[in-house]
């Protein structure tokens, strides 16, 4: 049976939509703009020159995939509110950016139009505020290295008056939050090397404490006697074979690095019981700190000979 015969004088007759019931955009809402009219965030520690790599991969993203997730922003009057110094920064542009710097610079590398954009102008309230929001956006996402992470913390204990306070905003605790202050006290080859990982974290702990002329010596000093340690754990077969006669010599000399290793590692912490509680406080867990004091307190089992 055919359907009924729709005449279009009729549709176009019918009322139009209530406004009560258009969807209304509010400022969470995202929407799209161009992206000459969303300055880049000024106070973001992060080093975009050297992320180049992942620029373009987010770039390659974009053309095949397209903008997954928007760009938080606030409107330029009230970034400007809490940092009317920034003026000239930004220029004329209608909105500053929050999060996604790399997806805005991905999105100038391909020459992309526009940027969704999701508009939270709640995040300029305070400098604090924004600060925060900045920092925790990346330091969530652990996308920063262990000196923009410094750099970050930095503006926030600035903002905040203490580092207590930095912490609190973060959910860190405060030796996290000093910990990585002191990284910026650093000479700038040490610095280089923690960014690239050519040095983890916990070497340069509390390399600080050393002059600054003398630190990438300390460093060199501090990590020579793991050498002999991977030569050691690397060695297959009886030394004996190449060398008779030197069995004893050779034990010894393995079971040395092992005494080595551990001695480094402590001083690495910091040398004392109370330093060492408090660099362990910041990398580990309340539940792996339990486990290591359980671990600690535990009687070794007496073996017979």
């Amino acid at each position: 049976m055919a359907g009924k015969r729709v005449n279009l004088s009729d549709l176009a007759s019918e009322p139009a939509l209530p406004e009560a019931r258009k969807p209304a955009i509010t400022e969470s809402t995202p929407r799209s703009a161009r992206v000459q009219q969303v300055a880049a965030n000024p106070l973001n520690t992060r080093d975009l020159d050297a992320d180049r790599a992942k620029i373009e991969s987010i770039a390659e993203s974009l053309k095949t995939h397209g903008q997954l997730q928007p760009c938080a922003v606030v409107a330029r009057d009230a970034f400007l509110r809490i940092y009317p110094e920034h003026e000239t920064t930004i220029g004329s542009a209608v909105w500053v950016q929050v999060t996604g710097g790399r997806r805005r610079a991905a999105a100038l590398l391909v020459d992309q139009p526009t940027l969704e954009i999701v508009v939270k102008n709640n995040l300029a309230d305070s400098r604090e505020a924004w600060v925060s929001a900045t920092a925790a956006e990346n330091l969530d996402r652990e996308n920063l290295d262990p000196i923009e992470e410094a750099r970050a913390v930095q503006l926030l204990v600035q903002e905040c008056g203490t580092a207590k306070a930095a912490a609190a905003r973060l959910s860190r605790t405060p030796p996290w939050v000093t910990q990585r202050l002191n990284l910026l006290k650093l000479a700038p080859e040490v610095q280089s090397l923690l960014r690239a990982g050519e040095v983890p974290l916990r070497d340069v702990r509390d390399l600080h404490q050393v002059p600054a002329e003398e630190q990438f010596q300390e460093l060199q000093q501090r990590r020579q006697p793991l050498e002999p340690e991977l030569t050691a754990v690397n060695q297959t077969g009886d030394s004996s074979a190449t060398t008779p006669g030197t069995n004893t010599n050779e034990e010894s000399k393995r079971s040395a690095p092992r005494r080595s290793a551990a001695a480094s590692a402590i001083r690495r912490l910091g040398g004392t019981p109370d330093k060492i509680a408090d660099s362990l406080r910041t990398e580990l867990t309340p539940a792996d700190l339990q486990l290591l004091i359980d671990h600690l307190q535990r009687q070794p089992n007496n073996v017979a000979g």
